[in-house]
C-alpha cells in the first residue's frame, strides 16, 4: 500500500535525538563501503532562474531505497511561494514497489544537513564551548543551532 505523506505528518514522525543516530550511523556504513550513492542528478534553468537536484541510494541489506527530488526556485518569494520545494520517494528494495511518497516540501533536506552538522559538532568541537558562531539567519542558521543545542553546552550564539 502506497503511502503519502504530508510535511505535518512527517514532522510529527520525527523525532530529531534519534534522526542524529541515523544519520551518524549513515556516515559509518557509507565509510565501511556499505552504501550506494550515484552523482548527483542536476537540472539548471534559466528563466526564471532555478535548479532541481536529484539524489538516491540505498544501504545494502535495508528494506528500502530512496530517490529525492530537490528544488530551488528564488523568485518564488516574489510570487509568496517557497523558494525551496521537494519531495522522497521510498521504495521497496526487494520489489522495486513504491511504498511511501514524502511531500516534505525540502524539510527532509533541510533537517538531514542540521543534524549531519550535529554529528560533526560531536566529533569535532569540545562538549563545553563558550559561543558559537553562524554564518547567516536563514532556515538552516536556526536548524544548526537547534540541533546543536543536544550536542554541545553553550550559553550565547553570535550570528
Amino acid at each position: 500500500m502506497k503511502a503519502v505523506l504530508t510535511l505535518d505528518e512527517i514532522k510529527n514522525l520525527i523525532d530529531i535525538p534519534a534522526l542524529i543516530g541515523e544519520i551518524e550511523s549513515g556516515f559509518v556504513w557509507y565509510s565501511e563501503g556499505r552504501t550506494q550513492v550515484p552523482p548527483v542528478g542536476f537540472l539548471h534553468f534559466d528563466d526564471p532562474p532555478g535548479d532541481v537536484h536529484i539524489k538516491y541510494g540505498y544501504v545494502q541489506g535495508d528494506d528500502y531505497y530512496v530517490l529525492k527530488v530537490a528544488s530551488a526556485f528564488v523568485q518564488n518569494k516574489q510570487l509568496n511561494r517557497p523558494v525551496n520545494d521537494g519531495v522522497v520517494m521510498v521504495f521497496s528494495s526487494q520489489t522495486g514497489a513504491i511504498e511511501y511518497v514524502l511531500v516534505d516540501e525540502g524539510w527532509l533536506t533541510d533537517i538531514r544537513t542540521a543534524a549531519a552538522g550535529a554529528v560533526a559538532a560531536k566529533y569535532l568541537a569540545n562538549s563545553q564551548v563558550d559561543k558559537i558562531g553562524i554564518v547567516g539567519t536563514g532556515v538552516q542558521a536556526r536548524l544548526q543551532l537547534e540541533l546543536l543545542s543536544g550536542v554541545v553546552d553553550c550559553d550565547e550564539c553570535l550570528v
